[in-house]
């Protein structure tokens, strides 16, 4: 035996390592409910909060093609309380911040391909800018989301009050901020579903007493799912409802992998 007969299987052994560490080459799809996270859309110019148009067109255009379907939360819950079988490559789309650009330019794309989306929203920045972000991206107004949420491709859920992190919060704030996300969409005549994406991911990981607090008052506020990030597929039937994880699509992100985010969560192994 030669070097090279020793080294070639050496070689693609650490080839094969590095592409499933960094791409989950080896790592096989997963079955569960993979539940999509947007922020920006832009024409151009992509970065880790923004995807462009074209980036979006073809991401949905390969899920239409692959068979998948998107649906709401307002389905999710009838599922989950029918104890319905989930339907293979079912999808949920989600776009935070309810930024204008996701009417002017996700929402021709999400009708072009025939899927539906929830747009979650920082209630008390609607006509707005994202100030969080000390941003100037102008937020839908309240008309405009009540204008969305009458239509087919889009649904209107909560990303709290204040954009404030729910780790950060004691359980009487986080009953106040619920409220004030529903009576002020109460009182603009918005619709919505009563599920809130954490901002930014958070809420009491590893409290486990303050974690139960949450829990009594979202059940309280019969709020129905919250959302985290966590980069997984949701096992079925759905094992927390109120940390429902999102996979993160990124403008940063190639197509490659986008396609492995959907069909496994994440493209590093360990992320």
């Amino acid at each position: 035996m030669n070097v090279f007969e020793i080294v070639a299987p050496l070689l693609l052994l650490v080839v094969l390592a590095y592409l499933t560490v960094e791409y989950s080459l080896l790592v096989p799809a997963l079955r569960g409910l993979p539940v999509l996270m947007y922020h920006k859309v832009a024409e151009k110019n992509p970065d880790k909060l923004t995807v462009t148009t074209e980036q979006l067109d073809l991401q949905l255009m390969y899920m239409k093609e692959k068979g998948y379907h998107a649906i709401t939360f307002a389905r999710l819950k009838e599922m989950v309380n029918e104890g319905a079988k989930l339907p293979k490559k079912t999808v949920i789309l989600t776009f935070d911040d309810a930024y204008r650009s996701f009417r002017d330019l996700a929402l021709p794309l999400l009708k072009k391909h025939g899927f539906v989306a929830t747009l979650f929203v920082p209630v008390a920045y609607m006509g707005k800018t994202n100030i969080w972000d000390r941003g100037s991206d102008p937020i839908l107004t309240a008309e405009e989301l009540k204008q969305l949420a009458n239509r087919e491709e889009a649904e209107i859920g909560l990303h709290s009050f204040l954009h404030r992190s729910y780790g950060d919060m004691a359980p009487a704030d986080m009953e106040e901020d619920l409220q004030n996300c529903f009576s002020t969409l109460a009182f603009h005549a918005v619709p919505f579903v009563k599920v809130l994406a954490y901002p930014y991911g958070g809420f009491p990981k590893k409290d486990k007493q303050l974690k139960g607090q949450m829990g009594e008052v979202f059940r309280k506020m019969n709020l129905t799912f919250a959302l985290r990030i966590g980069n997984r597929i949701n096992p079925w039937p759905l094992r927390a409802p109120y940390e429902v994880q999102r996979i993160d699509i990124k403008g940063t992100d190639s197509f490659f992998v986008f396609r492995t985010k959907l069909r496994k969560g994440r493209a590093k192994l360990f992320s």
